[in-house]
């Protein structure tokens, strides 16, 4: 296995562009300006950035509580380490974000709809439960709000 991808914690090697292209840790496309990456290498890229976002503990262990179980069995450390190197990936929300009611059902038609024909509660139902995971904005000008940084 490529030492780059055997683990995501391992510090970033500096590593000529042409060896990351031969190494199949990105694939340029041959038709646009679009790249894959490898997910590990994608992780380690964003790591920084990730572990800027606010993060509330208290509420991601009420929101998911099979993170509070990984933490208590001991497998991973903490919940703001399983957001930065999974939750962030899995479209998981660090902290609760409140839904501009108004904004969203005339932002999203089709949720106004579903809110109307009872499929959802509410806009804040369906941006929990769909929205977020959609990439559907909660409000005009949402943005993940940073905190204190923490590295790992």
């Amino acid at each position: 296995m490529n030492e780059m991808r055997s683990s995501p914690d391992r510090a970033l090697p500096v590593t000529p562009f042409g060896s990351l292209i031969s190494r199949r840790i990105l694939i340029p496309s041959e038709r646009t300006n679009l790249v894959a990456i490898d997910k590990y290498f994608l992780v380690q890229l964003l790591g920084a950035h990730v572990s800027r976002i606010r993060f509330d503990e208290g509420w991601y262990f009420w929101k998911y509580p099979d993170i509070m179980k990984a933490v208590e069995d001991g497998k991973v450390d903490t919940a703001r380490d399983h957001y930065i190197a999974d939750g962030y990936y899995e479209h998981r929300m660090p902290y609760q974000i409140t839904v501009d009611e108004g904004w969203y059902l005339h932002q999203y038609p089709d949720v106004s709809a579903a809110v109307q024909r009872t499929e959802f509660e509410s806009a804040q139902m369906h941006f929990e439960t769909a929205g977020f995971r959609e990439g559907r904005d909660p409000y005009a000008g949402f943005s993940l709000e940073y905190g204190e940084p923490q590295y790992a």
